[in-house]
């Protein structure tokens, strides 16, 4: 049990640490103007605060499940090493259901993550080909966003896609696929499609 509130105890502070880290970055991202904001980036702040994110996940897991085996050690039906391994093992499960939920695209069953390829080079002439309904891309600040999926369901309409606002341009991260200039990966041309 000694292990077990140790790792507690570490995953607790490192928890602290790197929520900082998603608040500060968080906030740098939010506006730009602000003192955080001119200390960083946008891209550096969103770089730093993704790894973040991406630590916060083992470390949750990691700090609830000794939480569980701590409550486990304190109940006496749970105090069986049976009890303590379902009451983890259940916790593992809903812990990696929630994980890959959140890294699948929604309605397409395909999971975000993957390898990068570079197939071509992000131009204005190809980000023009993309203007339909069914295939639309835009470019903000020389970033491109499909945003084929938002023209339906975006509360502004088809038209608010011509005026944009920090919010907007936040909101917009999520369908990001590249920069002009840069190579284009496959993973993000099949994202909408």
């Amino acid at each position: 049990m000694k292990r077990v509130i140790k790792a507690l105890i570490i995953s607790g502070e490192l928890l602290i640490v790197v929520s900082l880290a998603l608040m500060v970055t968080g906030l740098a991202m939010n506006d730009p103007t602000s003192t955080l904001g001119s200390l960083m980036s946008y891209e550096t702040a969103r770089r730093a605060h993704t790894i973040a994110s991406y630590l916060f996940i083992p470390l949750f897991y990691v700090h609830t499940a000794a939480g569980l085996l701590v409550i486990a050690n304190r109940t006496e039906r749970l105090k069986t090493e049976k009890a303590r391994r379902t009451l983890v093992g259940a916790w593992t499960v809903l812990t990696v259901l929630l994980v890959v939920a959140g890294f699948t695209a929604f309605g397409t069953g395909r999971l975000v993550l993957g390898s990068v390829q570079a197939t071509a080079v992000l131009t204005l002439e190809e980000v023009a080909k993309h203007s339909s309904e069914n295939d639309c891309w835009v470019v903000v600040e020389n970033r491109v966003y499909n945003v084929t999926s938002l023209i339906d369901t975006h509360p502004g309409g088809r038209d608010a896609f011509l005026e944009h606002n920090q919010n907007d341009y936040e909101a917009l991260q999520a369908y990001y696929i590249g920069t002009i200039g840069e190579p284009l990966s496959q993973k993000t041309i099949k994202k909408d499609k």
